[in-house]
Parts: structure tokens; C-alpha cells; sequence
């Protein structure tokens, strides 16, 4: 066995960017090139690596809508074999030759014949690895798949690790927002709670409650605002996507809040852990008017955003803001939809309500 690959397997599961080489030198083993490792819930892809080599029909995969007629992933889940599997194992040939997802996805993009395996453990998602080659290379070979089986504990030990280390991150991470009086849980990719501090646990179920699909708030308005930031599938996110902030109001025993749903990308992202966002609720004063600058803050406008707001608390029209700043109508109304979207109002006077009085008065 390959002890250098053993090693990187094993740096993977502490640095998560690591995992695109590995998957590049056990596509090697096979003989193969695009190679994927995902994660999922039973439903729905919850995160992805993927090598260089994917890139491309990964994007094409999610584009063009193939996730929801991807037969392979249900077989392989249905399966749950212990080992790696090729296509002829889980397909007759005649499915290969005649299945849409065969002919009009997998071999368009290099990708006919492969191998993968499903992994499941402690942790709430499961793995699947996806290895790939083009039709005339042929199916991938017995002895190539053994090769893969050889190291599919270890790729399990790494990912099993790896999970761990996120999910006592996260806790370390809420527990210290709730040193600072701030209410905050980590939560999957759907929604549902990972992790909370004590501060957040308080907050159930008058304000939020804990339900095993998604987290959701008593507030009506601000759920449908939560739901609708959540509701992106994986692989569709723009890559700005910031995450949404939004008022949560009052109920009996707790203060207004804002909310700030915080989506985990980058080198703090992993697939593995399930947990996808940072929530974090900000307590607003009862009876402390917002003042702009705290929108500002609070709500993540940008400084034109920032001064339309503070013209219009000031009592400015739109076509008294369009001349004073020379600026057109539609650039002021431009910002001014921004604003709207970023604070969850829907209309000038919500804006104005949500800027001008006291944060205990909405309902």
C-alpha cells in the first residue's frame, strides 16, 4: 500500500483543501481522471470536493438539472456495500448502453465508466466517492477497484476525523459568542441545529424552535426570511452569497433581535461535519430608536445603501435624494430595493418603520 498516499489521506481530514490532490492520486489507481467525493443526506447533495478534472461536468452535472436523474447515487446508496463498486456491479450493460444518464451526461463528459463506494459512520451525512473514465478506456478493472477497497477505511478514519474536529470548532466557536451575550448555533446544510450555546437553548421555543428538519423562529416573517436563505440546493450558491440578516421581534421574555445567518465557506468549510451556517442573534434594546449607523452595521449595506438610508430618516424623497446626490431616479431606486431586501421589508414604509422606531414595536 501506498504510504505516502496514507499520509495525505490523513493530513486531509485536519486541512480539507488537501482533498483534491488525494482524490487526483486514487483516480490514479483506477486509471482514471474526474474524480468527486460528496455528501449527502439521503436526499440531497449536502457538500462536494471535487479534483480539477470535474470542474467542469460537476457544473455541468448541477446546471443542466442531472442531480435529480442520477440513478447511480440511488443504487450505490441502496447497495451500501462495504468495498468499492464498478458500473457492470450495480448496471447491466444494456442499462449502460441505453440509460439517459449514460448517454446524455456521463459519456458527453469523459465520465462512462467508473467506480465509487458509500461510506456511513458517526456522523449524520453520508460519503460517496465517484471515480471516472471515458467510454473507451472500458469499465474500470477488478483489480483497480480492489486497490480502492484496500483504502477505503482509511478514507473513512480521515473524513470520521475530520467531522470531529469541525463540530468542536463550531462548539468552541458558539461558546465563545456566548461569553459575549450572543445567542448562536451552527447548523447543517438545511438548516437543522448541530451545536448551540446556552444562550441560544433560551430562546426555545418562544422565539426559535428545534424541529429535526431545520431550525425555525415563532416569527412568521423572519422564518420565511430564514427558509428562503436556506433554501439555495448545494451547487446553485453564487459565489457572493453572503448568508441574510434580519429583524426578529419581540415575544414574551425576550428582546428584538437581529439575526445573522452566516454561511461556513472556504478553508473553514467541510464537507464532512454536515454544518453549514453560523446563526447568531444580536439583541436589539427595547426601547433604543436604530439609529443608521446600527442598520448599517447590522444589515451590511454598502455605503451608498448606508447613505439612501440616512437620507431617508432625514425625511428625503427619492427624487429629492436623485438631485441633491446627481444621481438618476432609478440608481436611488436601485439602492433603495437593496435596502428593502437586505432589512426584509417589503414596502418604503416598512423601511421607514424598521429605521425610525423602537426595534420592541415590530410585530
Amino acid at each position: 500500500m501506498n504510504e505516502q498516499l496514507l499520509e495525505r489521506i490523513y493530513e486531509a481530514a485536519a486541512l480539507p483543501e488537501l482533498w483534491a490532490s488525494v482524490l487526483d492520486e486514487l483516480a490514479g489507481l483506477a486509471g482514471c481522471r474526474p474524480a468527486l467525493l460528496f455528501t449527502t443526506d439521503g436526499a440531497n447533495v449536502t457538500g462536494a470536493i471535487g479534483n480539477q478534472a470535474i470542474q467542469e461536468p460537476l457544473r455541468v452535472f448541477v446546471e443542466d438539472g442531472w442531480m435529480a436523474r442520477n440513478p447511480q447515487g440511488a443504487r450505490t446508496l441502496a447497495r451500501r456495500e462495504p468495498r468499492f463498486t464498478n458500473d457492470l456491479d450495480i448496471f447491466t450493460l444494456e442499462e449502460i448502453e441505453t440509460d439517459p444518464y449514460y448517454l446524455e451526461f456521463l459519456r458527453p463528459q469523459g465520465m462512462s465508466w467508473g467506480t465509487g463506494t458509500l461510506i456511513t459512520g458517526p456522523i449524520e451525512t453520508q460519503i460517496i466517492v465517484s471515480i471516472h473514465r471515458a467510454y473507451e478506456l472500458g469499465p474500470v478493472t477488478r483489480e483497480a477497484v480492489d486497490r480502492l477497497t484496500a483504502l477505503r477505511p482509511h478514507i473513512a478514519r480521515a473524513a470520521f476525523i475530520s467531522a470531529r474536529l469541525k463540530l468542536e470548532q463550531a462548539r468552541a466557536a458558539v461558546q465563545a459568542l456566548d461569553a459575549l451575550g450572543l445567542p448562536a448555533a451552527a447548523l447543517g446544510s438545511a438548516g437543522a441545529v448541530r451545536v448551540a450555546n446556552a444562550s441560544f437553548q433560551a430562546l426555545i421555543p418562544e422565539v426559535v424552535l428545534d424541529w429535526r428538519q431545520r431550525l425555525k423562529f415563532v416569527h412568521r416573517k423572519a422564518d420565511s426570511l430564514l427558509e428562503a436563505a436556506l433554501s439555495v440546493p448545494f451547487g446553485s450558491r453564487p459565489a457572493d452569497n453572503i448568508g441574510a440578516s434580519f429583524p426578529v421581534a419581540a415575544s414574551d421574555g425576550h428582546s428584538p433581535f437581529i439575526a445573522h445567518l452566516l454561511p461556513i465557506s472556504g478553508a473553514g468549510h467541510d464537507v464532512f461535519s454536515g454544518i453549514g451556517w453560523i446563526l447568531v442573534a444580536v439583541p436589539v434594546a427595547r426601547n433604543e430608536p436604530a439609529s443608521c449607523a446600527l442598520i448599517e452595521g447590522l444589515f451590511d449595506l454598502t455605503p451608498a445603501e448606508a447613505r439612501v438610508a440616512r437620507a431617508l430618516l432625514a425625511g428625503k424623497t427619492v427624487a429629492g435624494l436623485a438631485t441633491a446626490s446627481n444621481l438618476s431616479r432609478e440608481t436611488i431606486r436601485s439602492h433603495l430595493k437593496a435596502l428593502m431586501q437586505k432589512t426584509g421589508a417589503h414596502r418604503q414604509a416598512d423601511l421607514m418603520r424598521l429605521l425610525s422606531v423602537p426595534f420592541g414595536s415590530l410585530r
